[in-house]
């Protein structure tokens, strides 16, 4: 689907929802919308839609020549970020609309403030504008998929040079390099050691790879505007007893919830089907977080695949399938890979070996 074919989709919502016009101000909704990555920082990025179809990209001049290269048909509207906050420029491209569908989420009070006292009325439209980003179109599905494949090689490469004595800084920092080598943006590996892999979002620092330790390594990265989000766990010398029944678990609860991710179901479901089996075992660990989440174009984007969900998941829609056990004192388990929903049921878009690698 083309990016203008998406705003026309969008302006199609516009009157069942009671909406002169929408301001998306996402980076990822911006580019789902338009084609063009910007950099906010403080200044302001809008695109706007009214009905009809007609809007603009909003950017300060200072990325004209990638505004310029933006494949969208809207108008593009820059202005001086030296000289203006870009509101003035945005009311001129709004052409009189007053009920206007913001992303609540994103849009920062000071802003929200300035546009009520300017007369509009602002509504809350994040779930407006997810509802067409929820559900990918196949080049978004081919995206996610290619940045998966990256990750993939690069797994290949971890665990053939890891070494017990290296730093997680260290290793991290490798990993970081290689995905952009690869033409990665943002890219976030999380690979901890022992103990500290039961901190799931613990963050990595000078702990050294001992033998015995369980190693939990969640690399993600974002290519060409998609992300692809993946997580494989290794051992350094023979698996313990505790390794071998965590990773039984996991690998159960991963199954599971693979399964249920399925057109009929709910996010609320997916999660039920990883969380009855991991919470069935506190001997070896806790459950501390949902199964997973959506994932396009932001590395966290809704749906979120938690037990207080009842959105039902829908063809196209790609998750994050992520089911996890930890223990504070020996370390933690974790698989995941990036699951799209189809009508004849789950596809892996990451398919790779998701054995506990012995090093």
């Amino acid at each position: 689907m083309s990016h203008d074919a998406r705003v026309d989709a969008l302006d199609g919502l516009l009157k069942e929802a009671g909406l002169d016009a929408v301001l998306a101000t996402k980076d990822a909704s911006i580019a789902y919308l338009t084609g063009f990555w910007g950099l906010q920082m403080e200044r302001f990025f809008g695109v706007t839609v009214r009905k009809g179809g007609t809007g603009a990209l909003i950017a300060p001049s200072l990325d004209r020549d990638s505004v310029g290269q933006a494949p969208t048909g809207l108008d593009k509207a820059l202005y001086d970020a030296a000289k203006t906050n870009g509101l003035p420029t945005l009311h001129d491209t709004l052409k009189g609309a007053k009920r206007i569908g913001v992303e609540e989420d994103h849009l920062i009070w000071a802003r929200s403030k300035a546009l009520q006292e300017a007369g509009y009325e602002l509504v809350p439209a994040s779930d407006l504008i997810m509802e067409l980003r929820a559900a990918k179109d196949a080049e978004e599905i081919a995206a996610v998929k290619h940045a998966c494949a990256q990750i993939i090689e690069i797994y290949e490469d971890l665990w053939a040079n890891l070494q017990v004595g290296e730093s997680e800084i260290d290793v991290n920092a490798r990993v970081a390099y290689a995905l952009a080598r690869r033409g990665g943006s943002n890219p976030g590996p999380h690979i901890l050691f022992g103990a500290h892999s039961g901190d799931p979002h613990g963050s990595p620092g000078e702990r050294t790879l001992q033998a015995g330790d369980v190693i939990v390594a969640d690399i993600s990265a974002q290519f060409d505007g998609y992300w692809g989000d993946m997580t494989r766990c290794a051992y350094a010398g023979t698996p313990s007893d505790w390794a071998v029944k965590a990773w039984d678990v996991v690998k159960e609860a991963y199954d599971d919830a693979v399964a249920a991710t399925r057109v009929g179901n709910t996010a609320r479901d997916v999660d039920a089907a990883q969380r009855v089996v991991v919470e069935a075992h506190p001997e070896i660990g806790a459950c501390l977080h949902g199964a997973g989440h959506a994932i396009g174009t932001e590395i966290h984007e809704p749906p979120f695949l938690v037990a207080t969900s009842e959105i039902p998941l829908r063809e196209g829609m790609i998750f994050t399938v992520e089911p996890g056990i930890y223990h504070s004192e020996i370390g933690g388990i974790r698989l995941e890979d990036d699951i799209l929903v189809t009508a004849d049921g789950p596809v892996n878009l990451s398919p790779a070996p998701l054995d506990l690698r012995v090093l």
